[in-house]
């Protein structure tokens, strides 16, 4: 893990290496198969849509808790109560803020009511909503002293030990039965979960033989660490991307960002092959072509990324009145694959006359930039809203605060709230692709390529990387041979 360890919980402590822990040890009422691109049971064993603001789960009766309890639908309704009881506290409360009400109809039956049509209701409710048990979590004063001591959940694993500075000790759950293929249990019998948060040292202790799966530690390492018959590299693409957005709107006091021709011309120095070719050094993975992917709900697009054309993207900063260019900052994190390729989108703009340069930031420093309106030109990485709708993205980049508004579009911007309302999937598809081909035709965002999931491991293991959670890893992905 490169983080240290706090808490089971992903509610309390929302994080990559919380949302791995959490899958391992908690379930969700029902599963998206990645693979297979549909929803499937889980703790629920079916659903339906009883009206534009009703969903009714059908629950499992013969699942059980680690301790033994039998699961019910009190655990559904106390799980969701208390995520949108307002004096519970959590970092993204918002992500249900859309449910009314929980309704428990029969022992093993539950109607969630929203607050108004919610077409990415059933794809909240199967991501990062687990289900806590009610006569465990319910009773426990801390909670967050209850996730980092010995939670319980229904999940393929059940907690064995936790030591916030030693490991996460976990053991394959053998009454788990309900996973079906989308969450097959794994064939792992115990995981032991490591908090090393230096990178060098998880590679030192990974080419000792202490370790057998390492996340991350940049593509540059990982080639050299395969060097060795003891590691082997596997990447996956999920949700993730890395992206580039220009201040439209002026917020930063450069004109010359508010006209069209300027961002186009932005846009057509970009040489994407290159970037791809740095992020993936030349892996088969999919390039973005948008600011969403084409398998996600409300996700349609026609138009294509602006091209790769140095020589006519100076005619254009000429047309606009900027032939002898301007000074541009490029705003990005410190994160190595971030900052690289931000350095390589300034060296092309430097090509066309832009001088160009790159302030990489923490996330604090750069909430505060964004904050102030003060970021001109911005490349970094979104998680594409680790599920397979628009929903996450749509919120973060088009329903925006004041504070984070660089495009001052309110048309687009009325058309995603509208996307966000729609039940119909055809009509939503079409409000979608009117949102985001107006993302490419105004200049705002250009995706720029993937941001795979990464890990190095031993050669008896498999690894499905690429899941579309945070940690591009699910528990039912590492298997042995």
């Amino acid at each position: 893990l490169g983080a240290p360890i706090r808490t089971m919980s992903y509610y309390l402590d929302p994080k990559p290496e919380t949302v791995f822990e959490s899958e391992a040890i908690f379930d969700n009422l029902i599963i998206y198969d990645e693979d297979n691109h549909k929803f499937e049971p889980l703790l629920a064993k079916s659903w339906k849509q009883v009206d534009d603001t009703t969903l009714e789960y059908q629950l499992r009766d013969d699942v059980k808790w680690h301790d033994g309890e039998k699961f019910t639908a009190d655990d559904v309704v106390y799980t969701l109560n208390w995520l949108i009881d307002p004096k519970v506290q959590l970092r993204f409360k918002g992500n249900w803020s859309f449910i009314a009400k929980v309704e428990k109809t029969g022992p093993y039956t539950v109607r969630v009511h929203t607050k108004e049509p919610t077409p990415y209701a059933l794809t909240r409710l199967a991501y990062l909503t687990s289900i806590e048990a009610k006569h465990a979590h319910g009773k426990a004063e801390d909670k967050t002293v209850y996730g980092a001591t010995h939670p319980v959940g229904t999940g393929m694993y059940k907690v064995v030990d936790i030591d916030r500075n030693k490991h996460v000790l976990l053991e394959r759950n053998k009454d788990y039965k309900h996973g079906g293929t989308a969450k097959r249990a794994s064939n792992v019998g115990k995981l032991e979960l490591l908090p090393i948060p230096d990178a060098g040292t998880q590679v030192a202790q990974f080419l000792a033989g202490g370790l057998d799966v390492v996340r991350d530690p940049g593509l540059d390492t990982a080639e050299d660490m395969a060097k060795s018959s003891k590691a082997v590299i596997t990447m996956g693409e999920g949700t993730s991307y890395l992206y580039m957005a220009i201040d439209a709107k002026g917020r930063s006091g450069v004109k010359a960002l508010t006209d069209v021709r300027v961002r186009r011309a932005l846009m057509m120095a970009v040489n994407r092959k290159d970037i791809m070719q740095f992020v993936t050094h030349g892996r088969d993975l999919p390039q973005p072509q948008n600011m969403c992917w084409k398998f996600q709900a409300g996700c349609d697009y026609t138009l294509k990324p602006y091209g790769y054309d140095p020589a006519g993207a100076k005619k254009l900063l000429a047309q606009a009145g900027y032939g002898d260019g301007f000074d541009l900052e490029i705003t990005t994190f410190t994160a190595e694959t971030i900052k690289g390729t931000a350095q390589i989108v300034a060296n092309q703009f430097n090509q066309i006359g832009i001088k160009a340069s790159v302030t990489p930031y923490e996330l604090g420093a750069y909430r505060k930039k964004q904050g102030d309106g003060k970021i001109q030109v911005i490349v970094a990485g979104w998680p594409g809203g680790g599920n397979p709708d628009t929903q996450g993205t749509l919120d973060f980049i088009y329903n925006v605060p004041p504070s984070r508004d660089y495009t001052g579009d309110k048309e687009m911007q009325d058309l995603a709230r509208q996307s966000l309302e729609i039940m119909d999937p055809q009509k939503r598809l079409a409000v979608g692709r009117k949102v985001f081909d107006m993302s490419t035709e105004r200049a705002y965002f250009m995706a720029l390529a993937p941001s795979p999931g990464l890990f190095v491991h031993t050669p008896d293991i498999t690894l499905h990387a690429g899941a579309y959670s945070a940690y591009s890893l699910n528990p039912q992905g590492i298997r042995w041979k």
